[in-house]
């Protein structure tokens, strides 16, 4: 598999997208033994790279990392949200540039993303890009017809813009029950509002999967570990950099320095 030189360096050196690009324009790094001002030349674990003369060895890919997001804690990096989830963040995987691929309410458990990669952001939480599962439990009763409501793009009334189509399970009780729901989209309190928009109130929920990619069984609330490789092949990011060839420090490279990623789109949702 082959990885942009800059992703390459931002993971191993710690540094900024910013600060790694900089130095990159500056023909500090070198790949096998050449200067390269390209920031997505492709590397492999067979090339010998270097920032100022010092070899930057490869290790373990930690720029994906998988949270089990515990009750009771923040998305957020002001203070006064505290507790925060980059508390959680083991120091060595802390990074400047680490971010949440979204958030969670405060009170609602699951998989999150935290990752350095903005393309992998930016595929998780466009609306339509990736398919999320939730598990809730909600008091009240749904209105009979929640479920094709929910399918055919469930309206809020306090939001003129229908939401996307989603899918519904409900298994209800006297008064109250459990439902899974899985949406495209994510906006403010989505899951919350569609509940009280049925007839229920969510009294917990609970997020289970992102695309293809399910809470590992080995994440206990308030756990994170890096992602492995069977777990980063279900993320909608690969096709960004990793079936770019590799090419030799000297050769032009065809697309400009400053080109982002090429746009794919997010997999049809299959229910």
């Amino acid at each position: 598999m082959h990885e942009p030189l800059d992703r390459f360096l931002v993971r191993r050196t710690r540094q900024t997208w910013s600060a790694v690009h900089q130095l990159i324009q500056r023909r500090r790094a070198t790949l096998n033994g050449v200067p390269c001002p390209y920031y997505h030349r492709g590397v492999t674990t067979e090339d010998v790279i270097t920032v100022d003369d010092v070899v930057i060895a490869d290790g373990p890919d930690d720029g994906v990392v998988l949270c089990h997001k515990p009750v009771g804690v923040a998305c957020s990096h002001q203070l006064e949200h505290a507790p925060l989830l980059y508390d959680l963040v083991p120091e060595h995987l802390r990074h400047p540039d680490l971010q949440a691929a979204g958030r969670l309410d405060r009170d609602t458990t699951g998989l999150i993303v935290l990752t350095i990669d903005g393309v992998l952001i930016q595929r998780l939480t466009g609306p339509g890009r990736t398919w999320k599962r939730y598990h809730l439990r909600y008091r009240g009763r749904l209105v009979a017809d929640a479920v094709a409501r929910v399918n055919d793009g469930l309206v809020l009334p306090d939001d003129a813009v229908p939401c996307r189509p989603a899918r519904l399970e409900v298994n209800a009780a006297e008064d109250g029950g459990e439902a899974t729901i899985q949406l495209c989209e994510g906006r403010h309190h989505q899951v919350k509002r569609m509940l009280r928009t049925l007839g229920g109130e969510v009294v917990a929920l609970h997020r289970d999967r992102l695309g293809g990619l399910a809470l590992p069984n080995d994440l206990a609330p308030g756990a994170m570990r890096p992602a492995r490789a069977e777990e980063l092949a279900q993320l909608p990011w690969v096709t960004a950099w990793a079936v770019r060839p590799s090419r030799s420090a000297s050769a032009p490279d065809p697309r400009p320095a400053w080109a982002p990623a090429p746009h794919r789109p997010g997999p049809e949702w299959q229910p």
